[in-house]
């Protein structure tokens, strides 16, 4: 699934990672994906813009407003205004708003899971994220299905399918489009580790990208595994941030 090319609203369209060490995490993703940076001034000191084949793909950074660290799935809305009034009516908290500059809209869900919003720019280029190396999809891991479902449901307008495979994952869909995962949270997540996004990279070769990013100091939680859509492979980077690797099935 690819859904980061479409520019409609409660579509994913960027990945923001909010590190301890952006330049660690840079080295890391730079060895993983291919991906080069440039500053980010705009974002303020120690944002960075990561680039593939010329195209912005994700963005990195300290963890600022985030309430950890870790990748923050970003969406688009019509109207943030109205997105920030949907939120709180449907039990969700703002992190923080939008400053000059094109910054997201940062909220949390009512579990706890951050995730952010933001207009669609057309001054900003397209995304790099159609290929290998880009922001491929989000998924929800969270300790309630149907208080989520509904949540992003009033948010979105995301309709959740039927769960499938072992683990129940779920897919949404907007006006029956494919836009991201929900997974109940499988029983080997400690339970210390809160309801969160996670975000997906597409890879060629997801057994092989895994290796390098062992090789380039990354931990893996989740060797290749069969998903029916693709193989996927779940990560820490070096500073403790889950992602997850996918290999779409041809």
């Amino acid at each position: 699934m690819d859904t980061t090319t479409a520019g409609g609203p409660g579509i994913p369209c960027w990945a923001q990672l909010g590190s301890p060490d952006p330049q660690t995490a840079a080295a890391f993703y730079g060895a993983l994906f291919g991906w080069d940076f440039t500053e980010d001034p705009a974002r303020g000191p120690g944002h960075l813009t990561a680039r593939l084949r010329g195209l912005p793909v994700a963005g990195l950074g300290p963890v600022d407003d985030l309430p950890r660290p870790g990748w923050t799935a970003c969406f688009t809305v019509h109207d943030t205004g109205k997105a920030a009034a949907a939120v709180a009516a449907a039990g969700g908290t703002v992190l923080a708003r939008a400053a000059a500059g094109g910054r997201e809209d940062l909220y949390a869900d009512p579990s706890g899971a951050h995730f952010a919003v933001r207009e669609p720019d057309a001054r900003q280029a397209p995304s790099a994220a159609a290929g290998p190396g880009g922001f491929a999809l989000a998924e929800l891991i969270t300790d309630d299905v149907d208080a989520s479902a509904a949540f992003y449901g009033a948010l979105f307008g995301w309709t959740a399918g039927d769960p499938a495979g072992p683990l129940g994952r779920r897919e949404w869909r907007l006006d029956g489009t494919p836009v991201s995962l929900l997974l109940p949270r499988p029983a080997a997540m400690p339970r210390e580790t809160p309801p969160y996004w996670d975000a997906y990279f597409t890879v060629t070769d997801v057994a092989a990208a895994a290796t390098r990013a062992t090789s380039a100091g990354g931990t893996l939680l989740m060797p290749s595994t069969d998903i029916g859509s693709g193989s996927i492979a779940v990560l820490l980077d070096p500073m403790g941030a889950v992602l997850t690797l996918v290999e779409p099935r041809a």
